[in-house]
């Protein structure tokens, strides 16, 4: 059977957090380890060893760095140095340690971007250096799939599950990686100036002019309907915003309407396009917009929140009647969204169940705050109770002041620092304030099961999201 997460995390060896960790700066976590970041420009890592939180892997110490990259979804870090080094370690996929090899130090590195299993450093002089975790030897990095072509000006680098996009000073973008995702931009690259924003999806990447203009390309045009639809973006109002789903996009026009593209073909199991979005009347503009992985949300200027996409991830609200009124913040999360409304109450659903076929959804009243994390929700009320999207009320939980998603669980601040914690249906564990005392936090930062947290005065606490505060993590 493929290991998942959480056996990854509980049966990889543990480098402990050392018991002295002082002046610290910043602190980073990826998948199943950390990292501190020293004032004095040295790093500290703990945590599974072979995920980057060994750091004598890195091709050379680790001194006079200015800032860290965390590879926040798989393994690795990387330092920036002040004099422009660019030093990874442990960079690969968890499940393949084959992948995890020590990469090569780059010299007169500006900035580093790391997502998606892919990694592009941008040079000083606008030039990029680029890789996939699949690519072990250095040799790949000047011509493997993902090497970045010859090129300079570059401001920006995007990336999706498969392709690379640079946005030029220039107002130009350069692509390159798998052609269907993105990387062989050719048919719209007459459209590709005066750029000033990129965004990607999984598999595809959105442009937007300084005149507010759309270009879409990758898999949003790999089929008929998703080339015609990408065809209308040249005639539409200019766009204000953009927003993605895995597979869609979906554009907020300075006239108040909404425009969305590649979702492909519907099935029973969606919800369509509302058609009325796409000519508002006055009552009924849109003010803001909103996705998940397969669905989107339109806020109107009367505060009516309408929704549409996958009923696998909350477009189907027909058993919310007219609750989506009076909607101030919404909240999305991988398989639904929250909404809160101006009573303070929060109207919280997900997409069916299979077996189901319809959305299971919540109410919760006089909500302070609501947090999300992939496909978890909660909510601090401000009688200082907690509520899980998942298990309902946390009972034993009193006094809460503050909500963090840590890892596959959830932190509680308490009003005298203290904390409590809670694994979905899990009893909640309390901690007094002689195991974590967070009254003077300055930064949480957690992995699957365990947490760290920053203090004002540069001392780190940890525990994990069962309850234990032991430094072994």
């Amino acid at each position: 059977h493929e290991p998942n997460n959480r056996e990854i995390a509980e049966t990889s060896p543990k480098i402990p957090m050392p018991a002295e960790l002082v002046d610290v700066s910043q602190i980073y976590s990826n998948l199943n380890a950390f990292a501190a970041l020293k004032r004095d420009g040295t790093v500290v890592t703990w945590g599974d060893g072979e995920c980057g939180g060994d750091s004598n892997n890195a091709a050379e110490p680790l001194l006079n760095v200015k800032q860290l990259y965390a590879a926040e979804d798989t393994c690795g870090f990387a330092a920036l140095t002040h004099d422009h080094k660019l030093i990874p370690w442990g960079m690969g996929d968890e499940t393949m340690p084959w992948t995890r090899g020590v990469r090569p130090v780059l010299h007169d590195v500006r900035e580093f971007v790391v997502a998606k299993g892919l990694y592009a450093a941008i040079k000083q002089d606008g030039s990029v250096v680029s890789w996939s975790f699949e690519d072990a030897s250095t040799a790949e990095l000047g011509s493997g799939q993902y090497a970045a072509p010859a090129m300079t000006g570059v401001v920006s680098v995007s990336v999706n599950y498969g392709a690379f996009a640079a946005l030029k000073r220039d107002g130009t973008v350069v692509t390159w990686g798998q052609a269907d995702y993105g990387g062989d931009s050719h048919e719209v690259a007459s459209a590709l100036n005066n750029v000033k924003l990129l965004y990607a999806n999984d598999n595809a990447f959105t442009a937007m002019t300084a005149t507010g203009r759309l270009v879409s390309w990758g898999k949003v045009r790999a089929e008929h309907k998703g080339r015609e639809q990408v065809a209308k973006l040249n005639q539409l109002a200019p766009a204000v915003k953009v927003v993605a789903s895995k597979n869609g996009f979906a554009a907020l026009l300075a006239d108040g309407s909404v425009y969305a593209w590649g979702e492909g073909e519907l099935t029973e199991y969606d919800v369509p396009f509302p058609a009325h979005l796409s000519r508002p009347n006055r009552a009924n503009k849109v003010i803001d917009i909103f996705a998940n992985n397969d669905a989107f949300a339109a806020l109107t200027i009367g505060r009516q929140l309408i929704v549409w996409g996958s009923k696998f991830h909350g477009a189907d609200t027909s058993v919310l009647k007219d609750k989506l009124q009076s909607v101030l913040k919404v909240y999305p999360f991988d398989e639904g969204f929250v909404a809160l409304r101006r009573d303070n109450t929060a109207i919280a659903w997900e997409g069916w169940e299979l077996a189901e076929n319809q959305p299971r959804y919540q109410e919760v009243s006089q909500v302070s705050k609501v947090v999300t994390y992939e496909r978890e929700f909660a909510f601090l009320k401000q009688d200082g109770t907690v509520v899980d999207g998942h298990s309902g009320p946390k009972t034993d939980i009193t006094q809460a002041t503050d909500i963090f998603p840590t890892g596959l669980g959830f932190t509680v601040k308490r009003q005298d620092g203290s904390i409590a914690v809670w694994m979905r249906e899990d009893p909640a564990v309390t901690l007094d304030k002689q195991a974590v005392d967070l009254t003077h936090m300055r930064d949480i930062r957690s992995n699957l099961l365990d947490v760290i947290a920053l203090m004002d005065d540069g001392t780190v606490q940890a525990w994990d999201v069962t309850g234990r505060t032991s430094n072994v993590l």
